[in-house]
């Protein structure tokens, strides 16, 4: 009988695929052997008496149409590739059975503490995270593929390809709003890469010209010794630097604020590539791989050149960090030593 999604009424966890299920021959309970062999005894053997029967869940999978989660127990539709409560892959459920049966000491899932199970390091088990590798992206791209053309952190970007296929949702990421250009670079998405970085470079360039071949400094100093030595309420203080703002060319106004402008420029750059970065490097992906079967119809051939065409270029992306801190750090550090 199966009892997958349901639970051991001594550990309180659920039955998976390969648990050692033993049953009580005389209301039915079923228990994990070793769970049954701490008390040797039947956990509702105190119900023995008031002819207790234990009632087996076979409701869920009466349904055709919905297929039970092997790690939480909840349904989910038969076309769903993730649990819905849990976010298990369903795809990961099937390939993982046999291992959990040979090894199921090691496999056994950890318990997390919101009243269900996750398998332990589903990612080590399964370089694609639990996604066939035949799982169809989408224009015939497959997620095996694409693993040959991502290469570095194959896990992640694979899930987030199906979860973006499958149900259009994908995640922040924070390695791309952090290093911007830098990170699209890494990932060989040169042209839109580059865009970003030359964007950048040249706002951190106008920004030093700006800190030192112009009056720049001079303005804001006195700004703040205006905000600081004026005596009075807060009116006054705005009265004077009104006054003295008055007295600046709309050059030298300018001069104030595009510093500001640059920087929410720059913060606004980080918040959409964060966020679109997983959903461009997916556009990209398909259109390599797309491009590289079109041109190539061996099947050896096509995986040679998603692994060399694909990966990351960790020399161009260090080297355009290297130049970020050129630029902002050595005009300073030059003018200190003059």
């Amino acid at each position: 009988m199966n009892y997958l999604g349901e639970k051991c009424p001594v550990c309180d966890k659920y039955f998976h695929e390969g648990d050692d299920i033993v049953v009580c021959p005389e209301c039915g309970t079923p228990h994990h052997r070793e769970c049954y062999e701490i008390n040797n005894k039947c956990a509702n053997e105190n119900l023995h008496n008031e002819d207790f029967e234990y009632q087996h869940n076979n409701s869920a999978t009466e349904n055709k149409s919905e297929i039970k989660c092997k790690f939480c127990g909840s349904m989910n539709n038969k076309e769903a590739f993730f649990c819905s409560k849990c976010g298990a892959p369903i795809g990961v459920q099937n390939s993982t059975q046999e291992s959990v049966q040979n090894n199921k000491s090691n496999n056994r899932s950890q318990e997390n503490g919101n009243g269900y199970s996750m398998p332990f390091s589903m990612d080590m088990m399964d370089p694609l995270a639990g996604v066939p590798k035949d799982f169809d992206l989408g224009d015939g791209v497959t997620a095996g593929e694409a693993a040959k053309y991502v290469k570095q952190n194959t896990p992640y970007f694979v899930r987030i390809f199906a979860n973006i296929k499958n149900f259009s949702k994908s995640k922040f990421n924070f390695a791309a709003a952090i290093f911007t250009g830098g990170y699209l670079l890494y990932r060989k998405m040169y042209k839109i890469g580059a865009i970003i970085a030359f964007v950048q470079a040249a706002m951190m360039l106008l920004t030093l010209y700006i800190a030192y071949c112009t009056d720049y400094t001079t303005i804001i100093q006195h700004i703040s010794s205006i905000s600081s030595s004026a005596s009075g309420s807060s009116v006054e203080v705005f009265n004077s630097l009104m006054e003295y703002i008055s007295t600046l060319s709309t050059g030298q106004i300018f001069l104030i604020i595009l510093p500001s402008i640059f920087e929410i420029i720059n913060i606004v750059m980080i918040l959409v590539i964060g966020g679109c970065a997983n959903r461009i490097y997916f556009a990209h992906c398909k259109k390599q791989i797309i491009k590289i079967k079109t041109k190539i119809t061996q099947k050896a051939q096509i995986d040679e050149k998603l692994e060399t065409k694909g990966g990351v270029n960790t020399a161009l992306a260090i080297s355009l960090l290297v130049s970020y801190f050129i630029i902002n750090y050595l005009p300073g550090i030059l003018l200190n030593v003059i």
